[in-house]
């Protein structure tokens, strides 16, 4: 099995509270040699979207808010914003797991056999 089923159990209650309170999230969960990560873009604030390849795309041209440019501005601020905040803190998150990281494979001599990481996209076989 290449992943950990109580982690995709536990990705899909994360992302039902994520659509239930309508917001955004990049989330890492893990289990000893399994990971799981979820980029949750799609809140009704965001213009942004993930396709069937992962490839990031906008729905944010005139046409698609028709003549609503108080809307369109409003969401392509907002979708700017949680990216912004979402790269930031995932970032800011990621230097100090790297970090810590290092130095504690260096004091406890660690090491590492395989792991598995999956996204949330990955079906439950």
């Amino acid at each position: 099995m290449d992943y950990s089923p109580k982690l995709k159990v536990a990705m899909e209650d994360i992302k039902e509270i994520l659509k239930k309170h309508d917001i955004a999230g990049s989330v890492v969960i893990q289990t000893p040699g399994y990971a799981e990560y979820l980029l949750h873009i799609k809140p009704s604030y965001s213009c942004a979207r993930l396709d069937e390849n992962g490839i990031m795309k906008f729905k944010a041209k005139k046409d698609d808010f028709g003549s609503d440019a108080r809307k369109r501005d409003q969401q392509i601020a907002d979708t700017a914003n949680m990216l912004n905040l979402l790269s930031d803190v995932s970032a800011q998150n990621t230097l100090a797991l790297l970090d810590v990281s290092d130095k504690f494979d260096k004091i406890v001599e660690a090491e590492h056999g395989p792991s598995r990481h999956t996204g949330h996209n990955t079906n439950l076989n």
